[in-house]
């Protein structure tokens, strides 16, 4: 573990002349087997996750244009899984990391957060990288004092399972705001849901 923690964190230096000022902080980095978790847009490709956006792995995007896609990741919070290859022979174009789940917390940084576009790739699924990615979520957003709650929607029963066993995540009428009545205005982005979709 140390090994992959030391050949990323002087990639982190040596990326950009500048650190990056994030509203969350210094960016956090956690290391599992040949993965590494953080919450540092360093290495977020926008032509990356559009190619995401534009699978059925998320039936409820579509594709957007390079500016508005780096405007997203931009504003939001993101906390992101990478691949790092073990051998030479493994590498991509020269890319020694690859991108294989990302979580997006649409947040003010202080009162409200909202989880959404969550997605690990198909090769890498069944390996625990999503509860993972969960838990990095959660130690993150529990650090803010005034939080008043982290909101989610997913049609998938067994992803909901996982999101109340990783993040102690309630459904809306059994958590505080049961009794409250949740709105929706839907946007010209909205999609309905696959009837094949569970």
């Amino acid at each position: 573990m140390g090994d992959l923690a030391s050949a990323i964190e002087p990639c982190c230096v040596s990326h950009s002349s500048k650190p990056q000022q994030q509203p969350e902080g210094e960016a956090r980095f956690w290391y599992r087997d040949n993965f590494f978790l953080t919450t540092s847009k360093a290495w977020l490709d926008p032509r990356a996750i559009n190619r995401v956006f534009a699978s059925d792995l998320m039936w409820w995007n579509d594709p957007l244009e390079e500016t508005q896609m780096s405007k997203m990741l931009t504003n939001c919070l993101t906390v992101s899984v990478y691949w790092v290859p073990e051998t030479e022979a493994q590498m991509k174009n020269g890319n020694d990391l690859e991108l294989v789940g990302l979580a997006r917390v649409i947040t003010d940084y202080v009162t409200f957060a909202y989880l959404t576009d969550v997605f690990i790739t198909r090769d890498f699924q069944r390996r625990g990288l999503a509860s993972w990615m969960m838990r990095g979520v959660k130690e993150v957003v529990s650090e803010w004092p005034n939080l008043r709650g982290l909101v989610l929607m997913t049609s998938d029963k067994a992803a909901a399972k996982m999101y109340q066993r990783e993040l102690g995540a309630l459904e809306w009428d059994e958590g505080p705001s049961a009794g409250l009545v949740l709105l929706e205005m839907p946007g010209r982005g909205v999609k309905d849901v696959p009837e094949d979709h569970d």
